[in-house]
């Protein structure tokens, strides 16, 4: 994290709206594409966003160490997307709204990605879009699920090695 950054999280800490703003910019992209292939709906993924940006305003004096900030508010974003998993009985493909994920997410290769991500089991998803998506740490992403450290680690390994092959067999399907 820059000096800048974390000037801008104490401005933020102090009430400054637009030193708010600056800092939460930065994360909405990330933000989304995580909350996009963790809840496999672009509508819920721009709920679970828009709740973590207005919790995050609301509650920037709680933040104790500035250069915790990108953990902090992953961990609001996975708490908003878990209480929305959990409240939603069916789940909208990510092929239902392509253009909206391009204009927030970026190239066709990325699509392909996320989808291929949103295909995991659950618990491979999460760990994957937040080690990835998400830039955690292995140990912010054990304090942000609860999960035990090696199941971190296995969970990304074993979401990455199926990432692996759905992605060699598209690209072979495809014929490249």
């Amino acid at each position: 994290m820059s000096s800048e950054e974390i000037k801008l999280i104490k401005r933020a800490k102090r009430g400054d709206q637009s030193a708010l703003g600056a800092v939460l910019r930065p994360h909405e992209r990330r933000l989304f594409a995580s909350a996009l292939v963790i809840l496999r709906s672009s509508w819920d993924a721009q709920d679970a966003v828009q709740e973590t940006l207005c919790e995050a305003c609301a509650n920037i004096r709680s933040l104790r160490d500035p250069e915790k900030f990108g953990a902090w508010l992953s961990t609001i974003l996975v708490r908003k997307c878990y209480r929305l998993l959990e409240s939603t009985t069916s789940v909208v493909s990510l092929d239902a709204m392509p253009g909206e994920r391009h204009a927030f997410i970026g190239t066709e290769h990325d699509d392909e990605l996320l989808r291929a991500v949103a295909k995991l089991p659950d618990e491979q998803r999460m760990a994957v879009a937040l080690r990835f998506l998400l830039d955690l740490t292995y140990q912010d992403i054990q304090a942000t699920t609860g999960w035990p450290l090696g199941t971190v680690k296995s969970r990304i390994n074993r979401g990455l090695r199926q990432l692996r092959l759905a992605l060699s067999e598209r690209s072979i399907s495809r014929g490249l």
